[in-house]
């Protein structure tokens, strides 16, 4: 005879397996892709890395990838491939030394090789959501995957450029020291100097893309040296759809190859400086753009400081006066004089001995000087 007891049991058990039994239909009758993949068994590849507070892309057309096969992760860093051992438990996570081929590599694409098998080795955990797999190395530094070998980075936005940038250097070129390259973006236009010859053209940026039309520049004999940075500079820029990225003050152009040029914004740091007769004493100066506007290179409008006079050209005359400095403050302290010569072609794009006598600010800048004088401002490069 059963007793209540036993009956309670046999019912509790018999409605427990009728549970479990649903859930296990339920399960299986779920589509294999609503299912997140396992940790091992999956090719992994990187879309970003994130270190220091920084945020960054993978470069170049190989990206790093992370499998894990019984106690081996293998994969590729970028160039070189590499093997190890990996140890697993919970949310904890480490790798051993981790071999690597020894290829040589794209200087940008080895820097972020170097990067991710740093990273790699600091591991301590991870968390895997949907298709999605996050390498912690840290407090703050971590990896993150998207399941496949076909993962997409994410779109990049459209960056501004407008202003004006110098270069500070990247793997393609180091800039000469007296003759640094500049860019100034306004718009679809983009001007600036090579390090020696002025350089003005269209340019096209959309998407994290900048594409550089056709560029004109003056023509006058640099130094061996100078040619041979301006030669590289164009060459460049001269490339098909260079990637763009703006993280703050700076701008980072990378080739398909990954070769890279680092711009530093100007006026973004200790560059500006107050002026004075001293700073700008031999200096002499190409009016960039008007109004943020680049202007033609055909016909240079230029302003050069000697002891106590300003000089120059306003595109066709030569100009001379007088001069001090009251604070930032520039002042002619007599009547500019200038050659009376017929000018062909279209007029120059300001009337620069006026503006100078209407008392304009001066800022000296990394690359240059600004004057500003009422709604006008001139932006100057440093020859």
């Amino acid at each position: 005879m059963w007793t209540l007891a036993a009956l309670t049991t046999l019912t509790t058990l018999a409605l427990a397996g009728a549970h479990q039994s649903a859930s296990a239909q339920s399960a299986a009758a779920q589509p294999a892709a609503a299912q997140a993949p396992a940790l091992s068994g999956i090719t992994w590849t990187l879309v970003l890395t994130q270190q220091d507070g920084r945020t960054f892309a993978p470069v170049g057309a190989g990206r790093p990838t992370l499998r894990l096969d019984g106690r081996t992760a293998s994969g590729s860093a970028g160039c070189n491939t590499y093997r190890g051992a990996y140890a697993s438990r919970a949310d904890v996570l480490r790798f051993g030394p981790l071999a690597t081929t020894r290829r040589a590599c794209a200087a940008a694409v080895g820097a972020g090789e170097t990067r991710f098998l740093n990273l790699m080795g600091q591991v301590t955990g991870y968390q895997l959501s949907g298709q999605t797999l996050t390498l912690f190395a840290g407090p703050r530094d971590r990896l993150t995957f998207r399941a496949g070998g076909a993962a997409t980075t994410p779109p990049e936005a459209t960056v501004s450029l407008n202003g004006s940038w110098q270069l500070a250097g990247g793997t393609a070129l180091r800039p000469l020291a007296e003759n640094v390259p500049s860019l100034t973006f306004a718009g679809n236009q983009v001007s600036g100097s090579a390090g020696c010859n002025r350089l003005t053209g269209s340019v096209q940026a959309q998407a994290g893309r900048v594409t550089f039309g056709p560029l004109a520049t003056t023509r006058r004999a640099c130094a061996p040296a100078v040619n041979a940075q301006e030669s590289a500079f164009l060459r460049f820029l001269g490339e098909s759809s260079l990637r763009a990225s703006v993280q703050g003050q700076t701008l980072t152009l990378t080739a398909a190859s990954g070769r890279t040029l680092v711009f530093r914004r100007v006026g973004s740091g200790p560059a500006n400086a107050a002026p004075t007769p001293a700073t700008l004493l031999g200096q002499a100066y190409t009016l960039a753009a008007v109004g943020g506007r680049p202007v033609a290179a055909s016909q240079p409008v230029t302003l050069a400081f000697g002891e106590g006079r300003l000089g120059g050209s306003d595109g066709c005359n030569q100009y001379g006066a007088p001069y001090r400095l009251e604070g930032a403050t520039l002042v002619l302290t007599g009547e500019p004089v200038s050659t009376l010569r017929a000018c062909p072609g279209p007029s120059a794009p300001v009337n620069l001995p006026a503006l100078l006598a209407s008392r304009p600010t001066l800022t000296v800048t990394a690359t240059g000087l600004t004057l500003r004088a009422g709604e006008t401002t001139l932006t100057f490069t440093r020859n």
